[in-house]
């Protein structure tokens, strides 16, 4: 939970359905029952009390792991150095989740966990949205004044989305790594390097678990699949009809 966002400043302690953003994130690892130990790494001190009430390891993030250019595998290897170091603890798998999705399916930490452990040439398993929007048919701006475009991917593609393979993105809701993965492969900066050669994702059954909250406006639509997590679907009909 990096406390810096330009986008949203304190999000982690913007209150969702009365709560603060980050205590979600800390509920559903507290409920995991494959997870040993639970770390916060932030550099929020604010949070602290927070990971406390919930019986959580805080640990304060160096400010040259917390900015906006810093490396989230940086700061977890980070919190692997402190526990080697401080209680000769090595797990043999490392999990991190982004504090600012809050809505996460009930035992999805776990599935993701014992996938990795079933998979044994799998170096990671992290969680995946579909993506639902082409990149193919994408444009690049190229006069702002007049509106130009070009192709972001030139060449011929099909029309029908469904001629194309299906596309996934990382979400952060979950990802799992092999701690000797997470430190063979440090210092390289490529995309999603750090979870290794051999990447399985789990798909989201539903894009409310891929939600992140990086803008104020985007608080309410997560309220809004909490409260049809607890209550239902169609939980608002009955508010509706009230309302004629």
């Amino acid at each position: 939970a990096r406390k810096g966002s330009e986008r949203f400043p304190n999000k982690h302690n913007a209150p969702v359905l009365g709560r603060p953003l980050f205590s979600y994130t800390l509920e559903a690892a507290v409920a995991a029952k494959r997870l040993d130990r639970v770390v916060v790494s932030s550099d929020d001190l604010t949070l602290k009390p927070l990971a406390k009430d919930y019986g959580v390891e805080f640990l304060e993030r160096p400010k040259a792991l917390a900015q906006a250019t810093s490396a989230l595998d940086d700061a977890v290897r980070h919190v692997c150095r402190h526990l080697e170091k401080t209680d000769d603890y090595t797990p043999d798998i490392v999990v991190t989740m982004q504090g600012n999705l809050p809505v996460r399916k009930e035992g999805q930490i776990d599935e993701v966990v014992g996938r990795l452990e079933a998979l044994s040439t799998a170096t990671s398993v992290c969680t995946a949205r579909e993506v639902r929007l082409r990149p193919e048919w994408a444009k690049v701006l190229l006069d702002e004044e007049t509106g130009a475009v070009a192709p972001y991917d030139p060449g011929s593609h099909p029309f029908r989305k469904q001629e194309f393979p299906k596309l996934y993105m990382l979400d952060g809701a979950v990802l799992a790594v092999r701690r000797e993965v997470l430190f063979e492969t440090e210092g390289n900066r490529a995309a999603h390097a750090w979870l290794g050669a051999h990447l399985h994702i789990v798909p989201q059954p539903d894009p409310m678990y891929s939600l992140e909250v990086d803008y104020p406006d985007e608080v309410p639509l997560v309220e809004y699949y909490l409260l049809r997590l607890r209550l239902g679907d169609r939980w608002y009909q009955d508010l509706a009809h009230r309302k004629g």
